[in-house]
């Protein structure tokens, strides 16, 4: 079933777009880094419109690229419109994660006598997992606490990017 986007939804799909803008923002970066080195290597008279039509392809490119990572998002935010599917809790899984470069390394001896410098453990966090009969969602805690195996859930869907919007253990 499908059902329009609400602001939450919306929120969520412009916060995916942000990869379309970090490349977009390198490429723009790149050109910069060559005006640079033109204005600064080049000993002879500088050729403006060379530089401006350059330019003008560095931008172009970035907004092309910008636009084709986003296209599906894009498409998602145009219709409006997200698929409700259902699905069946086959297991729930807690597992430990730990947060990357957040430790140093870690010898017992030592950590114990010099903790500032040999002593950091990495930070522990947790991830739930809920499995159905195709697919492994990672949730919040809070959806992780209501879903008990074979209990009926509801997943948000993005229709064209595929993206899993929210999950709810009602419509």
């Amino acid at each position: 079933m499908t059902r329009e986007l609400t602001d939450k939804d919306r929120k969520v799909l412009k916060y995916e777009k942000r990869i379309g803008y970090v490349f977009s923002g390198l490429i723009i970066c790149f050109g910069g880094l060559f005006n640079l080195l033109y204005f600064v290597l080049n000993e002879t008279g500088q050729n403006y419109l060379m530089v401006s039509l350059i330019d003008l392809g560095i931008l172009l490119l970035a907004y092309f690229v910008c636009n084709r990572i986003n296209l599906k998002v894009n498409r998602d935010l145009k219709d409006n419109l997200k698929e409700l599917l259902k699905r069946k809790v086959d297991k729930t899984i807690e597992e430990k994660s730990y947060e990357a470069g957040s430790g140093a390394l870690y010898i017992p001896i030592l950590g114990d006598l010099f903790p500032k410098l040999w002593g950091q453990k990495m930070r522990e966090t947790r991830k739930y997992y809920v499995f159905t009969s195709d697919t492994k969602y990672e949730v919040d805690k809070d959806v992780y606490d209501e879903l008990k195996k074979g209990t009926d859930f509801y997943i948000h869907f993005a229709k064209h990017s595929e993206t899993a919007l929210y999950f709810s253990k009602d419509e």
